[in-house]
């Protein structure tokens, strides 16, 4: 694609070599990349070899104290890097992804929405909020599930090292947990110990930042795969709720099949269940905190997310397609639902009143209106359900 006008001057930006980037034109709901990655194809992953960012991108298990046993394979999730088979009942600790520390750009030029990462804090890019005081930060490279009152990110039972593990939600049966809500999935995941937590905003809007920057568009579903969001079954083990590890066959950066997707090393971004986030909407406005405790009856002890220009960002006050984004902090989030399931954030956002927390990814009933940017905020903290589960996340503060 050639350079638009607007960006004739800015020649440098787009051939710099020392960070990757895209830039979104919400006129024209196109892309193109910036830095690094100029030179790759939009709609489908530049690679890992553009950048420290992607390339020490990795697996890992990680055990309760927050030391990496061992490197997963990219290239076979069963196995490490030396060759070794992988414990996935979680005897060696919990499979991971592991991030980095890395820092971001977010700029305006014209019509043009700008989001630009490194690994080094170049001139003009900030710390990414996800690591504001954390060395290395984690994240279950499964949906979570739980098991002796804990979180835990795994695909084989811990108590015979081989039966099938489905996410945890609100239901009965094998997998169930009565009464999981928000503040139910911050304590299981509290209890394997200091710097556990379920994921938080932060860690979400990152995954999502790299999902950006490495295929340049926003259509998940059409980019790597509709994933496991066409079913029709029932909230059951089997049916609409997946067991976990179904996409460790077709390992590698991203891979999808009606059974399951597989994104950067995180299984189901999107379908299955809903995730829940660790977040706060307040009257549409977002609010955010990096470390727990988290507190889902009052704004107090949070921030107020902003905008590109330091306004406050206000979601959409009705449900529908996610049109134009939020120009602040990676265009992730909805600022008008003017989209449909093939244009613009091209996946489906919900909302309402009063205090409600973030779910992402839309379920596996939800067909187009699922993706990596369905974000509802729809629902309260004290909600529960069969069908909304959540994500292990590990922080490893700096010393």
């Amino acid at each position: 694609m050639s350079r638009p006008r607007n960006l004739a001057n800015y020649a440098s930006r787009l051939e710099d070599q020392s960070f990757i980037g895209i830039a979104y034109n919400i006129a024209t709901d196109t892309f193109i990349r910036t830095g690094a990655s100029t030179p790759y194809p939009v709609n489908q992953f530049c690679g890992p070899q553009v950048s420290p960012v992607f390339h020490d991108l990795r697996r890992v298990v990680l055990q309760d104290d927050g030391t990496v046993y061992k490197g997963i394979s990219w290239f076979d999730f069963t196995k490490h890097e030396d060759g070794t088979s992988v414990a996935l009942d979680g005897s060696n600790g919990q499979i991971m992804v592991e991030y980095q520390k890395a820092y971001y750009r977010t700029d305006i030029i014209g019509n043009w929405y700008f989001l630009e990462i490194s690994d080094q804090p170049l001139p003009g890019f900030s710390l990414h909020p996800l690591f504001d005081g954390v060395d290395v930060a984690y994240q279950g490279a499964y949906e979570a599930a739980v098991y002796d009152s804990k979180l835990w990110s795994i695909t084989k039972s811990p108590a015979d090292g081989t039966s099938a593990v489905y996410p945890v939600t609100t239901r009965t049966g094998a997998w169930g947990h009565a009464s999981l809500d928000t503040a139910a999935t911050d304590s299981l995941a509290a209890a394997r110990g200091a710097g556990w937590q379920q994921a938080d905003f932060w860690i979400k809007h990152w995954e999502r930042c790299l999902l950006l920057v490495g295929w340049a568009g926003y259509n998940t579903q059409s980019m790597i795969g509709a994933g496991r969001t066409g079913k029709s079954g029932t909230w059951t083990n089997g049916s609409n709720i997946g067991a976990l590890g179904l996409g460790d066959a077709n390992s590698f950066y991203s891979s999808a099949s009606a059974e399951y997707a597989q994104v950067l090393g995180i299984e189901n971004p999107y379908g299955n269940v809903w995730e829940r986030v660790a977040s706060l909407i307040s009257g549409h406005a977002v609010y955010v905190k990096g470390l727990p405790p988290y507190n889902y009856t009052t704004v107090s002890g949070w921030d107020r997310l902003l905008n590109h220009d330091g306004t406050g960002i206000n979601l959409p006050t009705s449900d529908g397609y996610a049109g134009t984004p939020h120009s602040g902090l990676g265009i992730v989030l909805p600022a008008d639902v003017t989209g449909s399931s093939t244009t613009k954030m091209a996946d489906y956002f919900y909302q309402n009143t009063g205090l409600r927390v973030f779910r992402v990814g839309g379920l596996a009933d939800h067909g187009a209106n699922a993706g990596s940017f369905f974000w509802s905020a729809s629902a309260a903290a004290t909600n529960t359900g069969a069908n909304v589960g959540g994500r292990l996340c590990f922080k490893k503060l700096e010393v």
